[in-house]
């Protein structure tokens, strides 16, 4: 049982709106490319842990404060222990040595290890705050099937690309799940901050970023009005209905700019001019709450 789904950051989802509006730069890239990464590694571990047999509970992505905050990628509570799992996607070969991780180029990356055992840490005196008398367990994983690690030691609770199907069916499949491993998760899951205080996002302005309806296929914005609906002419040739694609870009635009308000006026310009005035009008009308009177009109 999945008692938390699995949540795309909203950092990851500016970075793939952005992407299509504007020219990001190396800095950017680079955060993009990292956030879309690890949420592909976290998503591949999902479904390793879809075969797992038996009755378990699956918390995922979790935030968790206990004097520091710290993300949670995965926690599974089965066969009455807790198991904590730091996921890295991890492409190409590295080796071990003296405790640290580096690239065969000899440039150390920041060490995983070190990264699990805090999450551990603070999951623990978590657990003492809320009396949670489980037995916590961590583990490393390395998802990626591209990865491969030299010299990884043995007792660290490394889990390596190979090894993760039978690492998932040494789990027993015959316990059922306690009361204290329910009430565990509900502890676990009550924790976890939904509105963290920070909120780490791109820098970004709304003249920079290029106004039109990108596809919703390959998010070009070479498009184009064609009788009801919008189409790609840069590669694909998709063709999206106009109302999917105006509901579609409200979103995106509420997304970005939480602060502006909606209404045909802005959201004509927002569309490139590519749909009349009185359409969007129409669709906003038709699917948000209209506010103010008049040519002060907007909707929520």
């Amino acid at each position: 049982m999945v008692a938390k789904q699995r949540k795309k950051p909203d950092e990851l989802i500016a970075y793939e709106l952005l992407s299509k509006r504007k020219q990001l730069n190396e800095e950017e890239k680079n955060r993009y490319r990292s956030l879309a990464r690890g949420f592909e590694g976290e998503v591949m571990f999902d479904t390793y842990l879809d075969k797992l047999a038996g009755e378990h509970i699956i918390l995922k992505d979790l935030l968790i404060h206990h004097s520091k905050y710290c993300q949670m990628d995965t926690i599974l509570l089965k066969n009455g222990k807790v198991f904590l799992f730091e996921i890295k996607n991890f492409n190409g070969e590295f080796y071990w040595h003296d405790d640290k991780l580096f690239m065969v180029n000899q440039v150390e990356i920041d060490n995983p290890i070190a990264q699990r055992d805090r999450a551990h840490s603070i999951l623990r005196r978590l657990f003492q705050s809320l009396e949670i008398r489980l037995p916590l367990i961590s583990y490393l994983i390395f998802v990626n099937p591209e990865c491969t690690i030299f010299q990884a030691p043995q007792d660290k609770h490394i889990i390596l690309p190979t090894q993760i199907n039978p690492f998932i069916r040494q789990f027993p499949n015959t316990a059922n799940l306690t009361s204290q491993e329910k009430q565990a998760s509900e502890k676990i899951n009550v924790s976890h901050i939904e509105h963290p205080p920070f909120k780490q996002f791109p820098e970004y302005q709304y003249d920079e970023l290029e106004k039109g309806i990108p596809c919703y296929k390959c998010g070009g914005m070479s498009t184009h009005p064609k009788k009801q609906g919008i189409e790609c002419r840069m590669c694909c040739g998709h063709v999206e209905k106009g109302k999917e694609a105006i509901l579609r870009i409200s979103d995106e635009y509420h997304f970005l700019f939480p602060k502006r308000k909606i209404t045909s006026s802005s959201f004509f310009k927002w569309s490139g001019r590519m749909v009349s005035k009185r359409r969007i009008f129409r669709i906003l009308q038709q699917y948000y709450e209209k506010k103010g009177e008049h040519r002060w009109n907007y909707f929520e």
